[in-house]
């Protein structure tokens, strides 16, 4: 997902959707794995790297960020379970995670956005206005792209078919909140709001990206902490999508659950913070959240 970048942490996302009404277990259950490869400027080496698996309503996002030495390693944790009503970020290098409610990414959403429409950059406040949605079209009569053009902004994104309505709405919701997460956790670089628009233009066409390419003449960075500068610069996210999981994906999934279920529990500001010892606070599992997270 282009939420991707932000800190050399772990990030596995973990989404359960709700089923609807009056089906049928067999008839819910659907799988799909999405790899997705996130580049910079014409750098031929990816800055980052995911590997989202749906299957059974949940989906587990494996995020690769680079180290010091600059090798792509996993990084954060990210449990997103609308059923419950949270979101739960997870560190496993410091074992440690944060639980966000729906609430508090509810009213992220709203005070993001009336901060971004009074903001003195154009860029953000753009990002922010009503008129991004109506601006979305398609590219020179592309019915597989659209593009959305702003101040200093141009995202161009080409498209395919989901499987199915439903997975594209499941995609939608999954890239939606992850992408409100970041803002909250790892803040800076555009606002979240023009890219949560093409998500929702792409849901109604029952469609999934499946390259996205942000150009942005500005000195907002273009993820997270990573530094804006002066001039032009391009983000591209590159994502593959396969209609069933592998063995190895299973194999994953089992050990992240087991990995959420271990970690300890930490204020916002602590899991946001790498450089604070978690000595220096009270963690503890709750028992509520040491149940695998498999369904």
């Amino acid at each position: 997902m282009s939420y991707l970048l932000s800190m050399p942490m772990v990030v596995l996302c973990v989404w359960t959707a709700a089923r609807a009404p009056g089906l049928l277990a067999d008839e819910a259950a659907w799988e799909m794995r999405v790899e997705s490869r996130v580049f910079r400027d014409d750098e031929e080496q990816p800055i980052g790297r995911s590997l989202a698996l749906f299957t059974n309503d949940v989906v587990w996002d494996f995020l690769e960020l680079p180290d010091a030495e600059g090798t792509l390693q996993l990084a954060e944790i990210v449990l997103h379970d609308p059923l419950r009503e949270r979101t739960v970020l997870v560190d496993p290098r410091r074992n440690v995670k944060v639980e966000l409610d729906k609430l508090t990414l509810d009213r992220l959403r709203v005070s993001l956005a009336s901060w971004a429409r009074g903001a003195d950059d154009p860029v953000i406040r753009w990002a922010a206005g009503s008129s991004v949605e109506e601006a979305i079209r398609h590219e020179h009569d592309d019915e597989s792209a659209v593009v959305l053009e702003g101040p200093k902004v141009r995202y161009v994104v080409q498209y395919e078919e989901a499987t199915s309505p439903e997975a594209a709405e499941s995609y939608q919701q999954f890239a939606d909140v992850s992408l409100l997460v970041k803002a909250l956790v790892h803040p800076g670089g555009l606002p979240p709001y023009p890219r949560m628009s093409i998500n929702r233009r792409l849901a109604k066409e029952s469609a999934i990206p499946s390259d996205v390419m942000l150009t942005l003449a500005s000195d907002l960075p273009l993820v997270g902490e990573l530094p804006g500068g002066v001039g032009e610069k391009v983000l591209r996210s590159v994502h593959r999508t396969h209609p069933r999981l592998l063995a190895e994906d299973h194999r994953k999934i089992a050990e992240a659950s087991a990995r959420i279920g271990e970690s300890s529990v930490v204020p916002l500001e602590v899991y946001a913070n790498p450089g604070v010892a978690t000595s220096d606070v009270n963690t503890a599992a709750t028992p509520a959240d040491s149940r695998p997270l498999t369904r």
